[in-house]
């Protein structure tokens, strides 16, 4: 596991590939999986409202705890909450990464 060494080190790499990146932030006990519109899962076609939609899904660690999709573009951020997203931290931890996380 890397620990990403830039103002974003909260994270560390579980998993990095072309169809997903996976952030463990362990210090709060919770997870962000950005999938980007070259993500090939079929999963993911009903969790998408476009083919050029980034999902980012968060997953806190806690037993029972349900999972929230965060659906983004590069032009509007995020399609719920704007600039003001909690998901805003795993894109930029990403990017800094070289992941593109809008391709």
């Amino acid at each position: 596991m890397r620990v990403l060494a830039n103002a974003v080190a909260r994270f560390s790499v579980g998993r990095l590939s072309d169809n997903e990146l996976i952030l463990f932030d362990e210090a709060v006990e919770e997870s962000w999986i950005i999938y980007p519109p070259r993500s090939r899962y079929d999963f993911l076609g009903d969790r998408r409202t476009s083919a050029s939609t980034t999902v980012i899904e968060f997953h806190p660690w806690k037993p029972m705890a349900a999972t929230v999709d965060h659906e983004l573009n590069a032009r509007d951020g995020c399609l719920t909450h704007g600039a003001a997203c909690p998901s805003n931290a795993a894109i930029q931890a990403a990017v800094d990464l070289g992941f593109d996380p809008f391709r």
